[in-house]
């Protein structure tokens, strides 16, 4: 997308920045669960109550729970992993998606504030796994480090009975940004 002379983008080539940003992060995650074999399904990861299957079951869960809210539709089917993330950028596609309001634990957000929220999901859990399957996901460093800029805007927002991650921890400054991310939502990064 070429910005405007005044370098920046109209609000629809921002939200279709945001959606192939997304789709971007949903497609390392789904090459990372597409990786797994058998044995691994059950190895541990950084998120501590949740080994590899549980994770991704996670992530499935938030998949079909946040098309459910964007498309107000119920979920009829269980696709695989892989079809779900491509049923998520297709409705995020749609014209509207992203000013749309939309239910959400938090009370009505915006479609757009949904898919930060999910492409926060994404990143972590996909750096979870990326740990666990010992193989790291090449996330973008510019999206993860805006999605950390909206970590940072919306936790003060999120009350304490809904936080689902745990307090930051320490983390080198200069550290990757996915790092910084693992470490803003309670991950203990190693050095």
């Amino acid at each position: 997308m070429e910005p405007r002379a005044d370098g920046t983008l109209t609000t629809k080539e921002q939200y279709m920045s945001a959606v192939s940003e997304l789709a971007a992060v949903l497609d390392q995650v789904v090459g990372l669960v597409d990786s797994v074999d058998e044995q691994e399904w059950s190895a541990p990861t950084p998120c501590e109550e949740w080994d590899v299957r549980a994770v991704v079951e996670h992530l499935l869960d938030v998949q079909q729970r946040f098309l459910a809210n964007l498309t107000a539709q119920p979920v009829r089917t269980q696709p695989s992993f892989g079809e779900n993330a491509q049923l998520l950028v297709s409705a995020f596609s749609e014209e509207g998606a992203l000013e749309r309001l939309v239910p959400d634990r938090l009370g009505e957000i915006t479609g757009l504030t949904l898919l930060k929220i999910l492409m926060m999901e994404h990143l972590a859990h996909g750096w979870d796994l990326g740990q666990a399957l010992a193989h790291p996901p090449a996330f973008d460093e510019e999206v993860v480090d805006r999605t950390i800029d909206f970590v940072q805007q919306m936790s003060p927002k999120v009350p304490p009975a809904l936080r689902r991650f745990d307090d930051p921890q320490p983390v080198a400054p200069d550290a990757p940004a996915i790092d910084r991310l693992a470490a803003r939502l309670g991950r203990r990064v190693s050095a």
